[in-house]
Order: structure tokens, then sequence, then C-alpha cells
């Protein structure tokens, strides 16, 4: 029996989006269940016991076929978390989606000593376009299946 591979994105947000993140989270699964797609996010998946987190989320990172960041005002109070993410995202080369939840990128752009800069040079959806990043995923998706 040949095993079927089961694309993964990993979704990183600041606490406080939750809420949000996991609308994101069972939005996109519907989406892309053709595709059997799980979206791993810290508070669903990530395994209590586990004792060691940074190497756990970095091995998630690596494994996924995208990641998606959340990025709010939160993130900007809290972000160390989210930025060791990106960092690992960039150091696996995997492709990376940023997502802009109540801030806009001139904002972002303000808070420039606190962000990565990273993140500045990359390309940012406003969250209630995300719609416009469902070709590029699915892309990343297909590429995970072949």
């Amino acid at each position: 029996m040949i095993a079927v591979l089961r694309p993964q994105i990993f979704l990183s947000y600041a606490g406080k989006n939750a809420f949000e993140a996991n609308l994101l989270l069972l939005v996109l699964e519907n989406l892309f269940s053709d595709f059997n797609l799980v979206v791993w996010s810290y508070k669903r998946n990530q395994l209590a016991n586990e004792k060691n987190i940074a190497s756990s989320l970095k091995i998630r990172v690596k494994e996924s076929s995208a990641v998606i960041f959340l990025i709010s005002p939160f993130t900007l109070e809290n972000g160390a978390n989210q930025w060791v993410e990106l960092g690992y995202a960039d150091a696996y080369d995997i492709p990376t989606f940023v997502l802009l939840h109540h801030i806009t990128f001139e904002e972002l752009k303000k808070h420039e000593r606190n962000v990565p800069p990273l993140l500045l040079a990359g390309e940012c959806t406003l969250a209630v376009n995300w719609r416009k990043l469902e070709d590029e995923l699915r892309q990343c998706c297909q590429t995970e299946r072949s």
C-alpha cells in the first residue's frame, strides 16, 4: 500500500488572535479537503507533554508545505515566538504567506525596529483578502503531493 502524502500548512498567530486563527484553520481545511490538508497550529496540535517546544515548532515548520503568518497589533506586543517561526520558515525555504489582521503594512513599517526585516521585505496581504492566496497555497499543496 502506498502512503498518501498529506500536506500541512503551519499557521502562526498571536495567542490573542486564536479565534480568528481557528476560523481560518477550519476554512482552509474545508477549502482544501481535496488534498486532505491539515493546518497545524500550536493551540490545537502541540502536545502538552512536549518537552522541547522550540524543537517541536522547528520540526512542524520544516514538515509544512507552506507557512501562514497572521500578523496583528498583538503580534507586535509579543511577537518573539512568531519571529522565531518566521526564521525557521526562511531557513527551510518554506513558502511563506503573511496576512495582516487589523494592521496595515504602513503601520507595520512604523514598528520597523521590532519587526524582522524578512517580514518587511516580503509581500503582505490584508487578512480580509486571504482568498487571494488560494491559488498559491493550492500550488504548494499540489507540489507536496507530487
